[in-house]
């Protein structure tokens, strides 16, 4: 559990010289009376906390609070200090947030206090609940002037099954969408909390079924387990839900009791120990050693089930969730099996829908503050993997936060697990109430009142730790092939530390959503650091200067809105080579964007480490070809700057955040590793140019225009991928375009089998093979815009485009954004290409036949020859021109 501050009292911590605060006031201070509040709450002695009040407190109030608060039937309370705003002039009241843990039994309660402190030299106190004032007997220097409950979580539940109960497991069915568990012989033991049955555990012989709807789903589970219906053989599972859905999720609901078989109980026991923290559970950091669970809420469940044949399998039903039936597995390596919509959910929303109509809330600005170091290399089989190399980090981030819908009562964010929140404050709020859950990089606000929709509030969260950075979010190498082991470590590069997308860095909404930003980072003298935003045109150089020694801070300010922020890190070249500024010679027009500012220019700089110095100059002339061109096609460059960074790097790739690019600059290989890079469906090494076209231009597509849910990222990597290759014809000719194109056609052709290209990064999950999904998302991807090209025409095709990019430009779109684009330009119907060539997975199957016909008229003796070409089910006749 952790805190939250408003910038200028962040600014108070960290640097207390800069306001009239007290500096000798600390935490630490207030250590005799956080001992003596402890010694109260253990005693439950409501008296004694009216001896911690200054003179003039209402003792009625006060034993009321003491009585409410400070129950006498609690086991055990945990009184932690959390923060503390400090007095701006003597005599003014200090503010202390403390959080009280309190246990009783299996029950628990977190609670968030606001205590206002004065020195109790100057204000004598109240004791025995006498009014007359007294400092006598005191053991601290602080009285309280008025104290509050924040927030408080009352429903935190210590699950235990019950030992000396069991019912009979047989013919017990449990049933959810398309899944079954069916027992055929075994032991149930249950876990309560306060509303009946929560938590199940099935010991014995039963079988697990599930059965997917959705065609795309039935293919997934079928490369998983052999067959489109998953049917495995169970020996435990456990089942987590609402007590009230206990009816109609069970069958018979009414258990038969039976005699306890205690090795069937410690069986259950061992089950229920290794998998039961899974779901559910609140990370109390070191206020408990217990595990503490919420109970689900209605419509909410989750089955861990041991299989024979698979390990161990989760299934889940989230409600309110755009895709609320879910199936995977943990180990060896997390596995998602399946992921969709049930019928319920797709009746409400359609075939699309976007992840944010699900979120309640926007961010609208980010204010990092952050300082990094860096802690190390991290040595991975053969090679030295900079990229893989973590940083100490230390922030305060500020959230500038909308309430889009219903009244908002928590706010969820993402934060690395690996950062440790200090606290959590609101400008409008105060200190709040925060907590971790069970889940990965999850963070919970809790409001003190609900919010309703047009809110508008600020939080701030400060943290710290060490975090390992990701590397580029496309690796274009496929897999890698060992020849023979060998003990040198070869071709060593300068360390780069990649922050963006992969790594929750900073807190951040759930779901991404575009919006502007400002940061100020930290790094040692000797790194240098780029970033999403126009750089300050008083930051340091890159390379470490003369004489620089202490750390050097760099600011970044994104007016145009970014998906989310990035940062990277690494040694960089000192050179002259200075930012050119880029105009378009475009002739055609965009219509009117919706949000942000249209340029017609953009400030190019590229930056290398030194391994990569003499790159320099040839890069930056091509990014500015490729820019320029780019731009003369949408009337538009979205960013006013972009910074091209030349890095080194074990693998091939890049990764292309908002305001600029990363290209990866391969090492030389260790002797006896040889890299597979041939077969990769992105291995375009005979074609110059073709990795830093596609970055470049997911400016435009992934940046300026995101998705909506990762069904639709195909829109980004296809039109990437087709940009590039556009300006491959334009700079290399028609021939290397073509050859481009067959490739793409041929690793399509190969893997169209494996999903549609709806599914997105999960075609080649289950197998682990990422060229399944690179064949399908971007070169299928990119074929389709090609024949959708080829269909309309090249006018039609590159006006829907502009609409499309104007009308969507910083927002997030769907593929029936881009269905209504083309709609729009041609006046016709695109809903039965795209359902095939998209959200289909087959082929189609051309049927072809001739035969002879006698002239009509002309010549004797000569014959027509007739072609034909049909389409089973649907014609398509006009895409084959």
């Amino acid at each position: 559990m952790k805190w939250m501050t408003s910038p200028a009292i962040v600014l108070c911590l960290l640097n207390p010289a800069v306001s009239n605060a007290q500096p000798s006031v600390t935490l630490a201070d207030f250590d005799p009376l956080i001992s003596q509040l402890q010694t109260i709450a253990d005693t439950t002695d409501s008296e004694g906390f009216l001896t911690l009040l200054a003179p003039g407190a209402d003792l009625d109030a006060a034993r009321a609070f003491a009585r409410d608060e400070l129950r006498k039937d609690v086991d055990r309370t945990v009184i932690i200090p959390r923060f503390l705003i400090p007095a701006e002039k003597e005599g003014d009241s200090h503010e202390l947030t403390i959080e009280i843990f309190t246990e009783t039994g299996d029950r628990a309660r977190l609670q968030t206090w606001s205590l206002q402190l004065l020195r109790a030299e100057t204000t004598p106190v109240v004791a025995n609940g006498d009014a007359t004032p007294t400092t006598t007997g005191r053991t601290n220097i602080w009285a309280i002037t008025d104290y509050e409950v924040i927030d408080g979580i009352d429903s935190l539940h210590h699950l235990t099954l019950n030992p000396g109960l069991q019912y009979d497991a047989e013919n017990v069915v449990i049933a959810a969408e398309d899944m079954t568990l069916q027992m055929s012989s075994g032991a149930v033991f249950v876990a309560v909390d306060n509303a009946g049955i929560t938590c199940l555990v099935l010991v014995g012989d039963g079988l697990m079924t599930f059965n997917p709807i959705p065609e795309a789903e039935r293919r997934q589970v079928e490369i998983f387990a052999g067959n489109e219906v998953l049917e495995a053989e169970f020996t435990h599972a456990l089942i987590r839900l609402n007590p009230t859905m206990l009816s109609s999720t069970i069958s018979p609901t009414q258990f038969t009791e039976t005699t306890v078989d205690h090795r069937a109980f410690q069986d259950a026991q061992e089950f229920f120990d290794q998998v039961g923290s899974l779901s559910y559970t609140v990370d109390l950091g070191n206020m408990s050693d217990r595990t503490w669970w919420l109970t689900p809420t209605a419509g909410h469940f989750q089955a861990e089930v041991a299989t024979r044949r698979h390990g161990n399998l989760t299934y889940t039903q989230a409600k309110n969730q755009p895709e609320d039936v879910m199936l995977f597995q943990r180990e060896p390596a997390y596995t998602v099996i399946s992921l969709y919509s049930s019928t319920r959910q797709r009746a409400v929303q359609g075939k699309y829908y976007d992840d944010q109509d699900f979120i309640f809330y926007n961010i609208l600005d980010y204010d990092v503050v952050a300082s990094f170091e860096p802690a190390g290399v991290i040595q991975e089989s053969l090679q030295a993997r900079p990229e893989l190399e973590g940083c100490w980090i230390e922030g305060t981030t500020r959230l500038a936060v909308e309430v889009t819908g219903g009244n908002l009562r928590n706010l969820g964010l993402e934060l690395a697990d690996d950062l440790e929140v200090h606290s959590v404050t609101s400008r409008e709020f105060g200190p709040l109430l925060f907590f971790r859950m069970g889940g990965p990089n999850s963070l919970v606000i809790s409001l003190p009142d609900a919010a309703p929709i047009g809110t508008q509030f600020s939080v701030a969260v400060n943290y710290s730790g060490l975090l390992k950075a990701q590397s580029a979010d496309e690796n274009w190498l496929g897999r890698t092939r060992t020849l023979f082991r060998a003990n040198p470590i070869f071709g060593i590069g300068e360390r780069r530390y990649i922050y963006s997308a992969s790594t929750a860095w900073y807190p951040r909404g759930v779901v991404p959503n575009f919006a502007t930003a400002t940061m100020e980072l930290t790094v040692p003298a000797d790194y240098g650091v780029i970033a999403s935003g126009d750089p300050g045109d008083d930051n340091p150089p890159l390379s470490q200067p003369d004489g620089q020694l202490g750390p050097k801070s760099y600011r970044f300010t994104a007016i145009q809105p970014a998906k989310y922020l990035s940062a990277i890190l690494s040694r960089f070249w000192p050179h002259n080579t200075t930012a050119r500024e880029i105009r378009l010679s475009s002739t055609t027009t965009m219509p009117p964007p919706r949000s942000g500012v249209v340029y017609d220019s953009v400030k190019l700089s590229i930056e290398t480490n030194p391994r990569s110095a003499d790159l320099l100059d040839d890069h930056h002339a091509r990014a500015e070809d490729i820019l320029r061109f780019y731009g003369s096609i949408m009337s538009d460059v979205p960013y006013p700057t972009l910074t091209l960074a030349l890095l080194d790097s074990v693998l091939p790739g890049g990764h292309s955040p908002a305001y600029l690019s990363v290209l990866n600059q391969p090492l030389p290989n260790a002797p006896g590793t040889m890299w597979s890079w041939g077969d990769d469906p992105v291995a375009f090494s005979d074609t110059e140019h073709f990795f830093l076209a596609h970055e470049l231009a997911h400016q435009w597509w992934g940046q300026a225009v995101g998705w909506k849910n990762y069904h639709e990222q195909w829109l980004s990597e296809a039109l990437a991928h087709y940009f590039a290759a556009l300006y491959i014809q334009k700079d290399s000719g028609e021939d290397e375009f073509q050859k481009v194109l067959e490739q793409m056609r041929d690793w399509s052709v190969r893997h169209s089998d494996a999903g549609p290209v709806y599914l997105g990064y999960r075609l080649g999950h289950i197998e682990g093979d990422v060229r399944i999904y690179r064949a399908l998302v971007y070169n299928k991807g990119a074929l389709v815009l090609h024949m959708l090209k080829r269909l309309i025409g090249d006018e039609a095709f590159f006006n829907g485009l502009r609409r499309y990019y104007g009308e969507m430009r910083f927002q997030k779109a769907g593929t029936d954004d881009l269905i209504r684009a083309f709609e729009t330009e041609t006046a016709r119907s695109l809903e039965d290409f795209f359902d095939q060539w998209i959200h289909e997975s087959d082929l189609p199957e051309l049927q072809f036949d001739y035969h002879t016909e006698a002239r009509a008229s002309g010549p004797q003796n000569e014959t027509d020859l007739v072609l034909a070409f049909e389409q089973p089910l649907q014609q398509f006749a006009d895409v084959a021109g």
